[in-house]
């Protein structure tokens, strides 16, 4: 009669809710670590922040993008801009943000949206923040050009 082969059943389990605690428990403090971290864009400085601006598509522009942005910080220390547009068209190019006058006739770029719609934009000094009212979100595509592309996809009034 043959001798049975021991059971490895057993250890191979305990080997296994081993690793899946330590992915939970590592997993865990890395969001706990994170959340104690909010950047710019989660918390607002206590020198200035303002409330949330919504951004739609300009006039004759037909697409679902949405966005909103929020001026922070002070002019002593500096302006960032906060963005966040969902809703975006695909593309093979990228999306910048621009300063606009309220004729659309000068524009000073600023960024670049993450791959999620988002960024926290420092805003050059010196601007005034009056004469360059709108913020402007544009599809561009990699073709070395730094001018806008005419393709804006969602604009509104920064409220400084």
């Amino acid at each position: 009669m043959p001798i049975p082969a021991p059971r490895r059943r057993p250890l191979l389990f305990a080997v296994a809710a081993s690793l899946a605690a330590g992915v939970l428990i590592g997993s865990a403090g890395t969001w706990w670590q994170m959340s104690r971290e909010a950047g710019p864009a989660d918390t607002p400085t206590a020198e200035y922040a303002a409330e949330y601006v919504r951004i739609d598509p300009p006039e004759g522009v037909d697409l679902p993008a949405v966005g909103r942005i929020r001026l922070d910080g002070a002019e002593e220390t500096g302006h960032a801009l906060v963005i966040s547009v969902r809703g975006l068209p695909e593309t093979s190019g990228y999306f910048e943000v621009w300063l606009m006058d309220e004729g659309a006739g000068k524009l000073i770029p600023i960024g670049v949206l993450d791959g999620d719609g988002t960024a926290v934009l420092p805003l050059p000094h010196g601007v005034d923040l009056g004469e360059y009212a709108l913020v402007d979100v544009s599809e561009e595509p990699f073709n070395g050009s730094p001018d806008h592309s005419g393709k804006s996809i969602v604009r509104g009034p920064l409220n400084a």
